[in-house]
């Protein structure tokens, strides 16, 4: 058994911290890939259709790639089809993570700050967690969501686990007022200034948080030269 008395202030500190790292909200399920085959629903926006995450095996290889990427601090960096679902798959973990892990600080970006807002809106992440059937997780803990902008909310937050997700737009000033313990930045290759955008996050990664990029293709783009190993 570890005894705090033979440890010395600082270890102290640092074992506290760890702990409040730690601390979450259980859930039902035993991955984030099984909230995602169990506790998502999606929706095509074409049809208006609801329907239920569809458990490929290319989706759950995009999870083990980023958490390898993760442990490996390095962004994670994906060129996506229209069709691969991967930003609804990235909103999902971003969401499970805000409603089971203590004090994270998400932040979503898109071109423009409007486009992120709905990323955190009803028809993508707040509705996701919204749909989460009741049998599945009874008792799911409660959202708030504010700062309402277009047809979304610049921050969703969880007061059970002190997490919060915010919109973010594209440029060099939008992150440097915050560290992140995590950033997406979805169809990145369409931003006007990512560049720019680029070497705001890097302090976010340098820090010990992490980058996800993902975008359709853009050939000539800044996202094209970081695939090509030219950013």
């Amino acid at each position: 058994m570890l005894e705090l008395s033979k440890l010395s202030d600082r270890e102290q500190v640092e074992l506290v911290k760890l702990t409040e790292l730690q601390v979450g909200v259980l859930s039902p399920f035993v991955s984030e890939w099984d909230f995602c085959i169990r506790g998502v629903i999606t929706k095509d926006e074409s049809v208006g259709e609801l329907r239920p995450f569809p458990a490929h095996d290319y989706l759950r290889y995009v999870i083990e790639e980023r958490n390898r990427s993760k442990a490996d601090s390095v962004p994670f960096v994906l060129d996506k089809s229209r069709r691969m679902l991967v930003t609804w798959l990235m909103l999902s973990l971003y969401l499970y993570d805000t409603l089971t892990c203590s004090n994270l600080a998400y932040f979503i970006g898109s071109r423009k700050l409007e486009s992120s807002a709905y990323l955190l809106g009803p028809e993508r992440l707040f509705g996701i967690w919204d749909r989460i059937p009741d049998a599945v997780w009874p008792g799911k803990p409660a959202l708030e969501c504010t700062g309402k902008h277009g047809m979304g909310y610049t921050v969703v937050s969880c007061a059970a686990t002190g997490s919060y997700i915010q919109a973010i737009a594209s440029g060099a000033d939008q992150l440097r007022q915050f560290t992140a313990t995590n950033v997406f930045l979805d169809e990145f290759a369409f931003f006007d200034n990512a560049r720019e955008t680029w070497g705001a996050v890097q302090p976010t990664v340098l820090g010990g948080g992490h980058l996800d990029v993902a975008s359709t293709p853009n050939l000539g783009s800044f996202m094209s030269d970081l695939i090509e190993g030219r950013g």
